[in-house]
């Protein structure tokens, strides 16, 4: 465990929500998300700022 739970959550509309200990981890995951469902890139401040406690 590198810290403590955290998770972000896209628009409700959507449904996704990733969580982990790890912020690298949910980096990771949220861009491939970010790119595959939405076309979208994120940046590490935008993936910062949307990062919460579970």
């Amino acid at each position: 465990m590198t810290g403590s739970l955290k998770k972000v959550e896209c628009d409700p509309s959507c449904g996704f929500m990733v969580r982990s200990h790890d912020e690298q981890e949910i980096y990771k995951i949220v861009r491939e998300h970010a790119f595959k469902s939405h076309n979208m890139k994120v940046s590490d401040k935008d993936l910062k700022e949307k990062i919460t406690n579970a």
